[in-house]
């Protein structure tokens, strides 16, 4: 599954990423994460992209639940998703989160020349700048 940007990232482009990959055929699926500040993401990261509705063969975690009860697969609760999350945080550190294991089978595709790649390309050249984010 590929992730579409959100609204307020402010690059105004609304191009679906990662919708190829060798690992259930998108950047977004195997594993998933989310941005969910009840469970401690800090509320100032920006979600870059989401993705979703998965299938019931994803679930809310038990971070998220109390016990698992009917209703709790991907197409019955939006929280279940994968978000592509940056924070810049104080001293000029910060992260980048893909949401998603899956994110490592889009790299290859299209021999390294695809949205993926050039995402991560961008990011690790960022992060290696010793500027402050």
């Amino acid at each position: 599954m590929g992730l579409e940007p959100t609204a307020d990232e402010g690059v105004g482009e609304n191009e679906l990423l990662g919708d190829f990959g060798i690992i259930g055929g998108g950047a977004a699926g195997a594993e998933i994460d989310c941005w969910n500040p009840a469970l401690g993401s800090p509320p100032e990261a920006l979600v870059l992209a989401t993705s979703g509705p998965f299938s019931d063969n994803y679930l809310l975690v038990t971070e998220e639940i109390f016990e698992m009860l009917p209703g709790m697969g991907g197409t019955e609760q939006p929280a279940v998703r994968s978000d592509m999350v940056y924070c810049a945080l104080e001293g000029g550190d910060g992260f980048f989160s893909v949401g998603s294991i899956a994110w490592t089978g889009s790299l290859s595709h299209n021999g390294y020349d695809d949205n993926i790649a050039k995402i991560t390309g961008n990011v690790l050249r960022r992060f290696l700048d010793e500027k402050p984010l």
